[in-house]
């Protein structure tokens, strides 16, 4: 594996198999309905029925954590797949065609990149409002920028490359030369950049979720057990604690793996 060529990538996979395999396990040992609530348990502590314990509604911890892990991945993971696409549509079109259509999308992408991301994301939700639907565009949004600038940069610098003045010197069309030229040439330094963009965009997830504008009970992710666990901090401090470890671990683990995929694939570095 390619990510395992550094000391990097194989710190990310030891820490990513040390958070999967225990979720795994309780998910398959501990089937409990993350919704279900049982009052006489309200606040309880870790035990063996329950091992992180329940909230002030009596819901099982483990279940709700390995729930809102699920949800808070496919969340980063769409939204991320739409900042990329459409990053890699308009940057790289733009890097390869140059001339108004470049500096029109350029100025866009400053404009908006002048905002941090997290900002910019609690602004567009609170535009768009909350919701599954809502914070996945949301976070595409705020994600957009440094995408198309990235992928922007990569098409100006691949494109007068030799290979690819090459093809075009041999006839190739504009669709062959990017399709088997441009786009492999990119592929790699995009899919780096989409991975080390993992870890803050479940963080900003958890973020608009904490602050009730993202996800809505009663769907759960991290960002609202952060939220319900603030609401418990004084009688029930292991929910807090139990998540923002949780998400902590989440995002040094893809960062880990995402530094050691940017070294993998970098030929000076081998």
């Amino acid at each position: 594996m390619i990510a395992m060529r550094s000391f990097a990538g194989r710190a990310g996979l030891l820490l990513a198999t040390a958070l999967a395999v225990p979720l795994a396990m309780a998910a398959l040992l501990l089937p409990l309905d993350p919704s279900a609530m049982d009052l006489g348990q309200a606040w309880a502590g870790p035990s063996t029925a329950h091992p992180l314990g329940c909230d002030g509604l009596g819901r099982d911890v483990a279940a709700r954590l390995i729930a809102g892990t699920g949800t808070s991945f496919a969340i980063a993971g769409l939204a991320l797949a739409m900042a990329v696409g459409l990053g890699v549509a308009s940057g790289g079109l733009a890097g390869w065609i140059g001339g108004r259509a470049d500096a029109a999308v350029l100025r866009l992408a400053d404009l908006l990149h002048g905002f941090p991301e997290l900002s910019l994301a609690i602004v567009a939700a609170a535009l768009l409002g909350p919701g599954t639907e809502a914070v996945v565009l949301t976070l595409a949004l705020a994600a957009w920028p440094s995408q198309v600038r990235w992928c922007r940069a990569l098409a100006l610098s691949n494109r007068t490359a030799e290979h690819v003045r090459a093809s075009t010197a041999l006839g190739a069309g504009p669709l062959h030369t990017v399709g088997r030229h441009l786009l492999p040439a990119v592929a790699g330094p995009v899919a780096v950049r989409a991975a080390l963009s993992i870890g803050p965009v479940m963080v900003a997830e958890a973020t608009l979720s904490g602050l009730g504008l993202g996800i809505q009970e009663p769907a759960v992710s991290l960002g609202t057990l952060i939220r319900d666990g603030l609401a418990d901090l004084r009688d029930a401090p292991h929910l807090i604690a139990a998540t923002t470890v949780t998400v902590a671990a989440i995002a040094l683990a893809i960062n880990l793996l995402a530094e050691g995929l940017r070294d993998g694939l970098d030929p000076r570095r081998r």
